[in-house]
């Protein structure tokens, strides 16, 4: 036996302890908070999202139709047609360009189609892609983010399909109930004059045009004519033969496509509606990323769409209201302060000093990504709804806002940070506040260096707002936003507003009277499709400057019960925020990677973390990034 064989067996005989598993005990504590969490999504939380989309399967299974194309067309008069035909009136429902264009080829009718879907195809990625990303930079919850963010639009926009429908049918209700109790405003000279009786507008009777005072309220009321035939006709199919032309247009003005009362459609514009009432969902889902479970999402959703589409009824039907194209106003205000209010409800204190409710290097360049899709389909989503001949100058007018948003927000950043560097928070966010704030007017601004400064004004709103509002909102009301939307699009939402109430207000008599060759009247626009109200005295700026007092009181008042109901239907605890994997199975080296970047100590003091990424960037992309406020408790600073 050789010398190394002796040695062998002696070293056979040592005890060698195996290498520890971690290499301190706060690694150990980690590992073992991690596999003793509770799952963030319950069986129950699952069950009643089940129930949900299983009620939406059997409306749609009873009452949803998919829409004829190519259409029909536009029909010959009938019978009883004329005399008796009713007045000719703008309708209430908005519509794409060339919707209404009956026309007797089919291919004609296939190229409009294809023109719908391609607006189809660009807001789904502005949607489903751009926003979704835009969401995901959190360090430890990019996962759920951004499924999340996808499962929250694909509810939403199956019901949202069903109440923007259900909009038109109950603006009808309340137009018919106007033939017998008008609105107050209407003197008794101009009753006579359109022939009511009693206050019973007589509708068959079809008068000359130029006799006409078109008045908000007046035509409303020969809205009101067509709602009645619509709801004789769905009794009386017999009547559509009779009276095809007036057929026709009951069902242009009313927004329905059929005499099918409870019959809904389904056509490329009622998926956009659908999506349009979507957007306010995410932006008020931006507010709460990471803090809610996927079944407050869903009550999130309910209560955000039908909130969504009271405003909009309120605001655009009832008063009248222009908010342009893009809804800076009823969509983007509409979201942030839903938002804002809900996680004022919802939330668990001190989710905004959690160590992980920051971003990371990787993370923050997808989020960058998502708002650059966002940047290049901003002017498709704006363009949309927009009149055929100004749908070229909204995008142009949105391109040249987002161009001045840009630059404006990064020269304002450099200048708000105190040490002249530019945040990544910005960049990702007033980027594309300039596309908010051009929503209102893109197609009013008739010179583009107005596009330019809207958008301008509107990237250094949100830049400040970033860096100032989000410490009041924090600090002082108590409201953490997580994604910053309120920076994003609520601020930026009111810089359009305001915009819009300017425009509007030279609107006078001689205005809208005068010579359409002038610069005043952009685009040649068909002012009667464009403003409800046109009486050339500031009516129309009266109603544009009540839009956002109204819908901020909506806002905060339904987001305070969505919050209150989502809290009662289930919370997530403190430790449970802002990680994947609370609701996901993550890769081995999820934990260890990030692991790296921070690990607490063990009786829970954050003086670490907070210390340590308030003067990094990773807190700063939740909470601002900028400067430190303290709340009064060691280790309660936050990097805002």
């Amino acid at each position: 036996m050789n010398h190394n064989d002796h040695d062998d067996e002696e070293n056979a005989d040592v005890y060698i302890p195996p290498a520890p598993a971690f290499p301190d005990l706060k690694h150990a504590k980690v590992d073992h908070d991690r596999k003793h969490r509770p799952p963030g999504l319950k069986l129950s939380d699952t069950l009643i999202m089940m129930f949900a989309e299983i009620v939406l399967m059997v409306f749609y299974g009873l009452f949803v139709e998919n829409e004829t194309v190519p259409k029909p067309n536009f029909p010959d008069p009938g019978e009883e047609d004329l005399p008796g035909m009713l007045d000719l009136v703008q309708p209430f429902k908005r519509y794409p360009p060339g919707f209404d264009n009956f026309v007797g080829s089919p291919r004609s009718q296939e190229r409009k189609t294809q023109e719908h879907y391609s607006s189809f195809i660009q807001i789904a990625f502005f949607i489903f892609l751009s926003l979704p990303w835009s969401f995901s930079f959190l360090r430890k919850f990019s996962y759920s983010s951004a499924t999340f963010a996808l499962f929250t639009a694909c509810v939403s926009i199956q019901f949202g399909i069903i109440v923007m429908q259900l909009v038109d049918r109950v603006h009808c209700i309340f137009l018919e109930n106007m033939l017998l109790n008008p609105d107050p405003d209407i003197t008794p000279e101009k009753l006579a004059a359109l022939n009511f009786t009693d206050f019973n507008y007589q509708c068959q009777v079809m008068r000359p045009q130029d006799e006409i005072e078109d008045g908000f309220g007046l035509r409303q009321v020969r809205q009101a004519c067509y709602c009645r035939v619509w709801t004789e006709m769905s009794g009386n199919k017999t009547k559509t033969v009779l009276r095809p032309l007036v057929a026709a247009h009951a069902l242009l003005v009313t927004g329905h496509r059929d005499f099918k009362p409870f019959s809904l459609s389904l056509s490329f514009m009622d998926i956009i509606d659908g999506m349009y009432s979507t957007v306010p969902t995410l932006i008020s889902f931006g507010v709460m990323v990471g803090k809610m479970a996927p079944v407050q999402n869903v009550v999130l959703v309910f209560m955000n769409v039908l909130s969504y589409a009271f405003n909009y009824w309120v605001c655009i039907y009832v008063i009248g209201a222009f908010d342009g194209t893009g809804g800076s106003t009823i969509t983007h205000t509409f979201g942030a302060f839903f938002g804002a209010a809900c996680t004022a409800v919802a939330t668990p204190k001190g989710a905004e000093n959690d160590p992980d409710c920051c971003g990371r290097y990787q993370s923050d360049i997808f989020s960058l990504f998502g708002s650059l899709m966002i940047w290049a389909y901003y002017p498709s989503y704006n363009s949309f709804y927009a009149p055929s001949n100004a749908q070229q100058a909204v995008a142009i007018n949105t391109y040249l806002a987002l161009l001045g948003s840009s630059v404006s927000g990064l020269l304002a950043s450099a200048l708000f940070t105190g040490d002249i560097k530019l945040s990544i928070f910005d960049a990702q966010r007033s980027s594309i506040a300039g596309g908010v704030a051009i929503g209102s007017v893109a197609n009013l601004t008739a010179e583009p260096w107005e596009a330019i400064v809207i958008g301008a004004v509107g990237g250094v709103a949100c830049s400040w707002a970033g860096h100032y509002m989000r410490v009041f909102c924090v600090g002082r009301l108590k409201v953490h936003d997580t994604v910053g939307v309120m920076s994003m699009h609520g601020w930026p939402g009111l810089i359009g507003w305001i915009a819009g109430v300017i425009k509007l207000i030279p609107l006078n008599l001689d205005y809208i009277t005068g010579d359409r060759k002038s610069k005043n009247l952009a685009y040649i626009l068909p002012w009667e499709n464009i403003l409800q109200h046109q009486q050339g005295n500031g009516d129309a700026a009266i109603a544009q400057a009540v839009i956002a007092p109204m819908t901020i009181a909506i806002a905060l008042v339904t987001g305070l019960v969505a919050g209150a109901v989502s809290k009662k239907v289930t919370h997530l605890d403190l430790e449970l925020l802002f990680k994947d994997d609370t609701f996901f199975h993550v890769p081995d080296d999820f934990q260890k990677a990030l692991d790296e970047d921070h690990i607490p100590d063990e009786m829970g003091d954050h003086d670490g973390h907070a210390n340590g990424h308030a003067n990094g960037h990773a807190n700063g992309h939740a909470n601002g990034d900028t400067k430190m406020i303290a709340n009064g408790t060691k280790g309660g600073e936050l990097a805002v």
